[in-house]
């Protein structure tokens, strides 16, 4: 099977650097013309199933991106729960609680955000989505539109590199990536590939 990966467009939290997770913001007049470069580009592509964080601002991007194919809906593959810092900037969090900020900045794997998610419970519920939607579509082309770090969690479990190289990956906005999976063998086609550059190409 061959796995499409796209992150959701533009959100203006995105634009102001916030963390805000579960926060169910939408995305903004970028993030809408980003999802239509999307679609032109995916009108090439066989896509069988088309799968979606069912937070709005991926689910509005991967309906843009349908043009009216079903899409459905997976909680599993939501974003990371940010507890008492959602919908604050980086600065604002450091500032509030320094202590507790950089408790949280050398030791990210073990340690939960005030009353948020526990990074492996978040890496575990997101790789358990992943591969329910694998197991479901064996030999299919899919379409999965996602969050950035939920992504980076599919691409830490996909690759084998696991956990700790979470920040090594980063999706952007308006780009795609793909992998084939074939039993334990998984090969990428593409990381982060531009929507414009493909419809230019066609």
């Amino acid at each position: 099977m061959k796995i499409y990966f796209v992150r959701h467009g533009e959100t203006d939290m995105n634009a102001r650097n916030m963390f805000y997770g579960w926060y169910d913001a939408d995305i903004n007049e970028k993030g809408i013309a980003q999802a239509e470069e999307l679609r032109a580009a995916f009108e090439a592509i066989h896509i069988d199933a088309i799968y979606s964080s069912d937070l709005k601002r991926a689910y509005h991007t991967a309906k843009i991106i349908a043009n009216g194919r079903e899409i459905q809906p997976v909680p599993e593959i939501r974003e990371l729960y940010y507890g008492d810092w959602e919908n604050r900037t980086w600065e604002e969090m450091s500032e509030a609680d320094l202590e507790e900020w950089n408790g949280w900045l050398t030791d990210w794997v073990d340690r939960r955000m005030p009353n948020g998610e526990a990074f492996m419970e978040f890496y575990d519920r997101v790789t358990r989505g992943l591969e329910q939607i694998i197991k479901e579509n064996r030999g299919k082309h899919v379409l999965v539109v996602s969050h950035n770090g939920a992504l980076s969690a599919m691409h830490c479990h996909l690759t084998g590199a696991g956990p700790q190289a979470f920040w090594r990956f980063n999706s952007k906005q308006g780009h795609y990536s793909a992998v084939w999976v074939s039993g334990k063998k998984r090969t990428y086609d593409c990381m982060n590939y531009p929507a414009v550059w493909n419809k230019n190409r066609k």
